[in-house]
């Protein structure tokens, strides 16, 4: 049985479990993923200590410590992921400009999730490629017609945050991982895109908002640096979106 198999049979994740309602299926939705070859845990472990995070918090709590078992290690980075993002959703809670906020980290970190364990697993993307689905899915219909922009500024601290934990590196320059065809930011838009519109017609709607944002915005977000989805990062957060009633689905 693999680690992700095991985590599965358990059913729950008590490191992760409610930490993001965004990310609960509602009613009779179900949200799957499908089968992945989660990496040994040895190489996990590895990659769990050379985080930034891992290596910037306290020699007792740090990855590494105490010649603890992989397993262990693992562990110990999953909670001090969790720890930071329960922290990072709470100081911004705590500022006044909190409710002013279309798209909160409370909203970001779970689409981002979202985002990376489904559309944007498989190949490097823009950093701030995010930030079009994620104002799709927060209705934040003219937060990308100017910058600074709010919802700009919350995606590029979620992904540096992201970074930080391991769960996203920079794609390797001249290695190919950086070629290869564009990411369509049409269908990030109209996977997110609002449920509840009021149009008739949400997929218009939806390549309406997008035409919408001016061109300098767009370079911006397609511009950005080019990052990926590490190992760590699936694992993670694959236990993340299980530990949120997320399923895996039978079959590829």
């Amino acid at each position: 049985m693999t680690y992700e198999a095991a985590r599965t049979a358990r059913r729950f994740d008590l490191v992760f479990i409610g930490l993001f309602p965004w990310l609960v299926p509602l009613y009779d939705e179900r949200r799957t993923l499908r089968p992945h070859a989660t990496a040994p845990v040895p190489e996990l472990a590895a990659e769990a200590e050379a985080s930034a995070l891992a290596r910037q918090a306290p020699a007792r709590e740090g990855a590494g410590a105490g010649g603890a078992s992989a397993e262990d290690r693992l562990e110990r980075w999953a909670r001090l992921l969790a720890r930071m993002l329960r922290a990072r959703m709470e100081a911004e809670q705590q500022d006044a400009a909190y409710y002013f906020l279309q798209a909160p980290r409370e909203a970001v970190f779970p689409l981002t999730a979202h985002l990376l364990a489904v559309h944007l697993a498989d190949r490097p993307f823009p950093a701030l490629l995010p930030a079009l689905p994620v104002a799709a899915a927060t209705h934040d219909l003219t937060g990308l017609h100017r910058t600074p922009s709010a919802v700009l500024d919350s995606v590029r601290a979620a992904m540096d945050d992201w970074t930080t934990a391991g769960v996203l590196a920079p794609a390797a320059e001249g290695t190919g991982e950086g070629t290869g065809e564009r990411i369509s930011a049409v269908d990030l838009v109209r996977a997110f895109w609002r449920d509840d519109d009021a149009s008739g017609d949400p997929v218009t709607a939806a390549d309406r908002f997008l035409r919408r944002i001016p061109g300098p915005v767009l370079d911006l977000i397609h511009g950005s640096p080019l990052v990926r989805l590490t190992p760590l990062g699936a694992y993670g957060i694959r236990r993340l979106l299980l530990a949120h009633n997320w399923t895996i689905s039978p079959s590829p």
